[in-house]
C-alpha cells in the first residue's frame, strides 16, 4: 500500500454523488477503498457506487431504524482502533441521517472524526439560485402535517432570509400548494433530480413555480430554496395581485424599474421578488 493510501484510525464522513457518479472525488474513492468497513444508510445504493469503482470494502447497515445499540457497536469498533467510513443515501452525510449519531458517539470515545467533503444537494441548488446574500437556513425535510407546516411557516417568517429544504415526490404537490398560499410573492427555486439525466431547475415567484410544477407529474427527489423578506420588514399587507396593480399604475405614470422595485420592497417583498416583479410590469 502506498503511503498516500494509508488512513489514520478513525471515522471518515464521506460525501458521495447525489446523482452523477463522476462527482465522486479522488479522495473519497481512496478513503472508501482503504478503510476497513463502510457504514451506509442504504447498502444497496452504496454497493452500486462501490461496484462502479471496483471497491470491495465491507458494508454494514446503519439507517434510521438501526437504533442506538448499532451506533454504540460501531463507535466501540472505532475506539478499538478500526478505520471506518459513513455514507448517507447521497450527498454530504450527517444531515438528516444517522451519521450525526455516529459522530457524537465516536467523538465521545475520543475517536478521530474526519470529514471528506463533496456533493451536497442544498448547496448544489444554492449555487444555481442566483440569490444575493451569504446567509441561509437549512431546514431538512419539509413537515408532513398541517400543524407542523404552520409552525414551520411561522418560524421561517420570523427568521426571514433564504430557506433551503428537501421534499419527496410523494408530497411535493402539497408542499408547493402550501408555499404558494403562505408566501405567494416570495422567490422560489426548485431543483429536481440534481446532477442526474433529467435534472430540472424551476424558478419564479412561489405562485408561478407552483402553477408550473403542479401541472407536471412529480418524479425524483426535490430540493427547494425559498427567499423570504428579512424579518424586520414583516409580511406584506397587500396581496400579490394588489402589489402588481399598484406597480402597474406607477409604471403608467413613468416610474422607473428601480422605483418599482423599492415600492415592492416597501410592501414586504424580498428584494429579488420585487426586482423580478418590476421587470414584468409593462411600460
Amino acid at each position: 500500500m502506498k503511503d498516500q493510501e494509508k488512513l489514520q484510525p478513525g471515522l471518515y464522513m464521506v460525501s458521495t454523488p447525489i446523482g452523477n457518479l463522476e462527482d465522486l472525488s479522488f479522495r473519497a474513492c481512496r478513503v472508501l477503498a482503504n478503510c476497513q468497513w463502510i457504514a451506509a444508510e442504504d447498502t444497496r445504493e452504496t454497493r452500486k457506487l462501490l461496484d462502479s469503482q471496483g471497491i470491495k470494502t465491507e458494508l454494514v447497515s446503519l439507517h434510521e431504524h438501526s437504533g442506538p445499540r448499532k451506533v454504540e457497536e460501531l463507535a466501540h469498533r472505532l475506539a478499538n482502533g478500526e478505520t471506518g467510513a459513513y455514507v448517507s443515501d447521497a450527498g454530504t452525510p450527517g444531515l438528516c441521517d444517522p451519521g450525526a449519531d455516529l459522530v457524537r458517539a465516536a467523538a465521545a470515545m475520543g475517536v478521530l472524526v474526519v470529514p471528506v467533503p463533496g456533493p451536497s444537494a442544498p448547496v448544489t441548488l444554492l449555487s444555481a439560485c442566483g440569490f444575493s446574500g451569504s446567509e441561509f437556513s437549512f431546514r431538512g425535510f419539509f413537515p408532513r402535517e398541517n400543524k407542523e407546516r404552520a409552525a414551520w411557516a411561522k418560524q421561517a417568517s420570523a427568521s426571514g432570509g433564504l430557506q433551503l429544504f428537501f421534499e419527496s415526490p410523494h408530497r411535493i404537490n402539497e408542499c408547493l400548494e402550501f408555499l404558494a398560499s403562505s408566501f405567494p410573492a416570495a422567490p422560489l427555486v426548485v431543483g429536481r433530480e440534481l446532477t442526474k439525466k433529467f435534472e430540472t431547475i424551476t424558478r419564479g415567484l412561489a405562485t408561478e413555480v407552483a402553477t408550473k410544477l403542479l401541472a407536471e407529474e412529480p418524479r425524483g427527489e426535490y430540493v427547494l430554496a425559498l427567499d423570504l423578506p428579512p424579518a424586520e420588514e414583516g409580511a406584506t399587507s397587500l396581496k400579490l395581485e394588489e402589489i402588481k396593480a399598484l406597480l402597474g399604475e406607477l409604471a403608467a405614470l413613468g416610474a422607473s424599474q428601480k422605483t418599482l422595485t423599492r415600492v415592492g420592497m416597501s410592501h414586504g417583498l424580498a428584494k429579488n421578488a420585487a426586482y423580478e416583479l418590476a421587470l414584468k410590469i409593462p411600460r
